[in-house]
């Protein structure tokens, strides 16, 4: 198995697209409740990543491909030296999310990184422990109008 990752394209915009819409679906996938985005929303945030980069907070953004060179998934790291991952489900426990992310590490090395996950995905908690991240707090979260909102 031999995983790659390069810099996104423009006209991969539908791509990572479903990429989203497959991870928003995925059961305790690390999101802040959101709905799934339009499609404009998400064009949007792309086309600012490639024409407004000085702004976006991601810092490089990859498609991870498998040795075929079918793009089977996405990752990135932000300014503030977040990372995040996504795999197809098709292409998950391979190795390609533990290759994408080591290659994402080599080309952007960094003094800490940070890594968000759902503390209910304990795979994911796995995978991402095997490169020495630990655990330093809780993220709380707020969203206005939500029915279980509490005075």
């Amino acid at each position: 198995m031999k995983t790659k990752i390069r810099l996104i394209q423009e006209d991969e915009i539908m791509i990572l697209f479903e990429h989203l819409k497959e991870f928003l679906n995925t059961p305790n996938a690390s999101t802040s409740g959101n709905p799934l985005p339009q499609f404009e929303d998400s064009e949007k945030f792309v086309k600012e990543y490639f024409y407004d980069n000085k702004h976006h907070e991601y810092d490089k953004w990859y498609m991870v491909l498998n040795e075929d060179d079918k793009i089977i998934g996405n990752v990135y790291i932000t300014k503030k030296n977040m990372i995040a991952y996504h795999i197809l489900k098709d292409f998950q426990r391979q190795g390609y999310g533990k290759e994408s992310i080591k290659l994402l590490m080599k080309q952007n090395p960094r003094k800490k990184y940070f890594v968000t996950v759902n503390v209910n995905n304990d795979a994911s908690i796995g995978f991402i422990k095997k490169f020495g991240f630990v655990e330093k707090g809780y993220i709380f979260e707020k969203v206005i109008g939500d029915e279980n909102e509490k005075p």
